[in-house]
């Protein structure tokens, strides 16, 4: 059937400024420097491979925060004495023009971005020059050749920008809290969407389709990372992107499917997780598993059971601890783990169902910068081998995908906020999960030192669940939190929503 159209007026594309100067400013207070400049060289105009075929374009998202352009070939100076900002815009050849159309104007750009002067690139020279900076701070990933011939380089610092830049967008301001609060919420109305429209008989490419249509459609037109749409046993693969399969009723009738998607805004993003089943309806084995995830995370936030633990001055390790300590009970409690809970928690047996850290940073980049140090490997015991597979880190900030905390120091865990509490304007995810994946059930069960921790049968039982993941993006508030995602994730919701189109035989 044809999907439900969900228009949202008050998502549209109404124009939301973004105050860089702001940006800028509290980068410059973070530094505690009161001379000097920075300089930025955004993204270029990519082709591809040996082609004449354009990559869809997508600003650097440093040079974004501190311009708000999500166009190629820019330049940006701040200077720290003045307070000016100047946008340094790129010269468009005539014949570039006829094809591609006249770029804006001096006065539209004025108008356009939150900068005070704009400056041609023939001019960037005789602009370094004028203000004759006592150092040039940029990032050390900044290509410097258009200024190189102005700047020695004993005035270039590739130190301190960074810190100061990634502590600024850790705590976010109130035009970049809305713009990912809309991210957010038409990213959820396109999971509802999802759940509405999945069948038997479809692919998973039609499904991501329909996801980025749905977000395309309401003022999103990027997908703030690769989406994620799992059925049956790839849900238990944190990364699958193949999105290829097709959803057969007889490889699986219980099937679940488990969509990591979110879209992307003005270059602000968002991430969410839904698992739901393809029937519409939870089996008996789903429904257990479903519900000790929806336990993990809710005990996070202010339920019944733990009243107001997201909120400024909360520890993260402590939820991530709480978590598993979650999870290690379920998990006995149904009768797959055996034995004594604190000798399971200390062997770190968990990690053999959830092997990745509880949230991270969202903001410009889906795991965003800021909160966390750098991440590393490390081993213990005899169990090396394990220790190693299970303590790989995905990005190069959003922390190892491990789970543990301060009752694990001899392990690698998760390097968000370490040492650090949770603070108001933080936006962070909420994201545990709990897989039956190949991969990490052989490594654990492979040992026969810790084989009798483990109902082999009943294990077997449930690997067809695959995984189960519940995401949500939150917003830390003075008091609390804000949940910032609004599709919906108990079990009686799921059901009821996806009845309409799933009729039981």
């Amino acid at each position: 059937m044809p999907p439900h159209a969900t228009s949202f007026p008050s998502l549209g594309p109404a124009k939301l400024s973004i105050k860089t100067k702001q940006h800028c400013l509290n980068v410059k207070q973070l530094m505690g420097q009161e001379t000097g400049i920075i300089y930025l060289r955004g993204a270029l105009n990519i082709l591809r491979d040996d082609t004449d075929v354009e990559i869809k374009f997508r600003q650097e998202s440093n040079f974004f925060y501190l311009t708000g352009v999500n166009e190629p070939d820019f330049q940006f100076v701040f200077d720290f004495a003045s307070h000016v900002s100047y946008l340094i815009a790129p010269y468009i050849p005539e014949a570039e023009r006829m094809w591609k159309g006249e770029p804006d104007t001096v006065e539209e750009m004025l108008q356009k971005y939150n900068v005070d002067q704009i400056v041609y690139e023939d001019d960037l020279a005789r602009l370094i020059e004028a203000i004759n900076p006592s150092s040039v701070f940029v990032l050390d990933t900044t290509d410097t050749t258009p200024i190189s011939k102005v700047v020695p380089m004993d005035k270039i610092d590739i130190c301190m920008l960074k810190p100061a830049m990634y502590e600024s967008r850790l705590l976010k301001f109130p035009w970049e809290i809305q713009l990912i609060r809309k991210v957010t919420h038409l990213s959820s109305h396109a999971h509802i969407t999802l759940m509405r429209e999945v069948q038997f008989g479809k692919n998973e490419s039609e499904l991501q389709a329909l996801f980025e249509w749905e977000c395309a459609r309401n003022g999103a037109n990027y997908q703030s990372y690769l989406p994620i749409v799992a059925s049956g046993k790839h849900a238990a693969t944190l990364h699958y992107t193949h999105n290829n399969k097709w959803l057969n009723r007889k490889d699986n009738p219980d099937m679940l499917l488990l969509v990591d998607a979110g879209g992307e805004k003005n270059c602000y993003g968002t991430d969410i997780t839904r698992t739901y089943p393809v029937s519409g309806k939870f089996s008996a084995e789903a429904k257990t598993i479903y519900n000790i995830v929806l336990k993990m995370q809710q005990v996070c936030e202010a339920s019944k059971a733990v009243l107001d633990r997201l909120r400024p001055g909360t520890m993260w390790t402590e939820m991530q601890n709480l978590v598993i300590r979650v999870l290690c009970q379920e998990l006995i409690r149904i009768g797959i783990l055996v034995g004594d809970q604190e000798e399971i928690l200390k062997l770190g047996l968990t990690r053999a169902f959830y092997f990745h850290g509880l949230g991270h940073s969202v903001g410009l980049d889906v795991h965003d910068v800021g909160g966390s140090v750098v991440p590393h490997l490390c081993y213990v015991n005899d169990l090396d081998r394990l220790i190693y597979v299970t303590s790989l880190y995905y990005s190069r900030k959003a922390g190892v995908f491990n789970c543990l905390g301060d009752e694990e120091d001899n392990v690698a865990r998760s390097h968000f906020l370490l040492d650090r509490p949770l603070e108001a304007n933080m936006i962070i995810t909420v994201e545990p999960g709990l897989y039956f994946n190949d991969v990490s059930l052989k490594a654990w069960t492979g040992f026969p030192e810790l084989q009798k921790y483990f109902n082999l049968e009943l294990l077997q039982k449930y690997r067809k669940v695959g995984g189960v993941r519940i995401e949500d993006t939150v917003l830390i508030t003075e008091n609390g939190y804000e949940n910032l995602t609004i599709a919906p994730k108990t079990v009686d919701d799921i059901e009821a929503l996806m009845a309409a189109t799933h009729p039981r035989n």
